[in-house]
């Protein structure tokens, strides 16, 4: 008899066979080769990430978003807002759509709202694609998003410089492979200052939302989230080899410091202020 965990289980398994498609279908015409150990597959080649954190993108580099009109990442980046980026490809049959899924799930569980606290944009790196897809994109996931007007929603498409420009500046690596027609590629989402730098690197699937959450709020420099989120920041800290945040010890151990010296103090203060009445009688 299986228990109710096994569905959840099974969809999980699925989630990272789908997640590893890509992968699997570049290898797939040559079954029969061996690979030395150690050895990436030359279809595999340039495709990754080289983490840039601190690097500024260029702000002025020019798109075209999902309504035909001419934008720079920089527009994006107004009102002091952070930006969550994501580069993909809208006809992607497999990875792209499960990470732009993901995304839209971690979203809808965010305190923060897309377009009031911070803005959203994908950029397809497929040259091709045009926005006629990319307006067909956006209408799925804000409709699924189902809060605000989706202003601060946007999918843009663009020219190879730009697109190759962009891709250069966060470190990420891509190539067409021409045995099954499809990109290969890693899905990562990148999160923005509202002066262009980048603040993190958000990795894997499923997306934390408490990782999201905090993200947006540290690279907000404060003008975004409450004070909840300004004390979750001083007490945890990112762990790249967790790609999620984790509790800071040290800044714990400052608190717990603080608040002994505040307990003594009023403890003394309160045994002095007895002694002190004691003495005047």
């Amino acid at each position: 008899m299986f228990s109710s965990n096994h569905p959840q289980c099974f969809s999980k398994i699925a989630a990272a066979l789908i997640l590893f498609l890509p992968f699997l279908s570049v290898l797939s015409f040559d079954t029969e080769r061996e690979l030395p150990a150690h050895t990436v597959p030359a279809e595999l080649e340039g495709v990754g990430l080289e983490e840039k954190l601190g690097n500024h993108i260029d702000t002025n580099l020019s798109f075209v978003d999902e309504q035909g009109k001419q934008v720079r990442i920089g527009d994006y980046l107004k009102e002091g807002k952070p930006l969550l980026l994501t580069l993909v490809y809208y006809r992607c049959p497999t990875l792209c759509s499960l990470y732009l899924n993901e995304i839209s799930a971690s979203l809808k569980e965010l305190n923060l709202e897309v377009g009031k606290e911070f803005n959203y944009v994908a950029v397809s790196f497929d040259p091709k694609e045009k926005p006629d897809l990319a307006k067909a994109k956006k209408e799925v996931y804000v409709k699924d998003y189902g809060r605000g007007d989706g202003s601060g929603w946007s999918f843009l498409t663009g020219y190879d410089p730009e697109i190759k420009a962009l891709a250069s500046s966060l470190g990420f690596t891509y190539k067409w492979n021409p045995y099954n027609d499809q990109w290969v590629h890693v899905s990562v989402a990148y999160v923005i200052t509202p002066d262009g730098q980048i603040s993190r690197y958000l990795k894997g699937i499923p997306m934390d939302e408490r990782t999201l959450r905090l993200s947006l709020v540290e690279a907000g420099n404060g003008k975004i989230g409450d004070l909840t989120d300004s004390v979750a920041l001083f007490c945890f800290q990112f762990d790249p080899s967790k790609n999620r945040y984790t509790l800071y010890a040290f800044n714990i151990m400052r608190i717990g410091g603080f608040l002994t010296v505040v307990i003594l103090t009023a403890f003394l203060f309160r045994f002095w202020k007895k002694q002190n009445s004691s003495s005047t009688v």
